[in-house]
């Protein structure tokens, strides 16, 4: 069942420059935390969770150019707290965030007319408190296995690109949690988190190779964690805009309404 194409409040630019300036307040203690505790070792900020991932989709599909201004806000004042070096911070936050994590995602679900609600049966109510708790919980999950599958591949040494898989398992009870369907709908919406996730990693990876010093190294080292970094959590943001686009509606929120 689609959610309803009716929205009891008008668009209003000031109600999305204020949801915006939220949604940024939002980003910025992900994305310190992201850097700060699931760096990737030696790029600092590239996390292995990608905690912003999870947010930013939302924002750039349901408010628009404003959710796109909000990821590059919000994802560079979190580095910046969390101790990025200007040039590095301005080359791997923003303008990653805000070209590919946001814009490109939206684009992706425009031009494939991609229905975000598609498929859910909205006759069974979820209260905003229960979409809240199995979110947190999922994330906890998520970041406690990044965090120590970081530092475990750190001490021995090891690849830890496996730990990407596990981290994306954790998430799945969420699914079933908020009874997401799977449709071409939903579909393409996580193919455009993959697609979107890796043009982000080669802007990442290209601003540690030249601005970073890191050479052609870059591209073993943060290219893979920051794409799959992004995916494992990029993936989570599908189930919550299925589950939140009729809240979303409701208050006149969604920047691809009509009105």
């Amino acid at each position: 069942m689609l959610a309803e194409d009716k929205y009891t409040q008008p668009r209003s630019q000031t109600r999305f420059f204020v949801v915006s300036a939220i949604w940024a307040a939002v980003i910025i203690p992900l994305a310190w935390l992201s850097s700060t505790f699931l760096s990737i070792p030696g790029a600092f900020g590239a996390g292995y969770f990608w905690l912003p991932q999870m947010a930013m989709p939302l924002g750039a599909y349901f408010f628009g150019p404003w959710g796109w201004l909000a990821a590059a806000v919000g994802t560079f004042l979190g580095g910046m707290i969390s101790g990025n070096p200007l040039l590095i911070n301005i080359a791997q936050n923003p303008i990653p965030a805000f070209i590919g994590n946001a814009l490109l995602f939206w684009a992706i679900l425009r031009l494939f007319r991609v229905h975000v609600g598609e498929g859910m049966d909205y006759r069974k109510t979820r209260s905003m408190r229960s979409i809240i708790i199995v979110a947190l919980i999922t994330v906890v999950l998520a970041v406690v296995a990044g965090y120590l599958i970081g530092l475990a591949t750190t001490a021995l040494k090891i690849d830890a690109n496996w730990g990407y898989l596990v981290v994306f398992f954790l998430t799945i009870p969420a699914w079933f949690a908020l009874g997401v369907p799977v449709n071409r709908h939903v579909i393409i919406a996580l193919v455009a988190i993959i697609i979107s996730s890796l043009l982000s990693a080669v802007m990442g990876a290209y601003a540690w190779q030249t601005i970073g010093q890191m050479g052609v190294s870059a591209w073993a080292v943060v290219f893979p964690g920051w794409a799959l970094g992004d995916i494992v959590a990029g993936s989570l943001s599908i189930p919550l805009m299925w589950t939140l686009v009729n809240e979303i509606d409701k208050r006149g929120l969604n920047w691809n309404s009509s009105r």
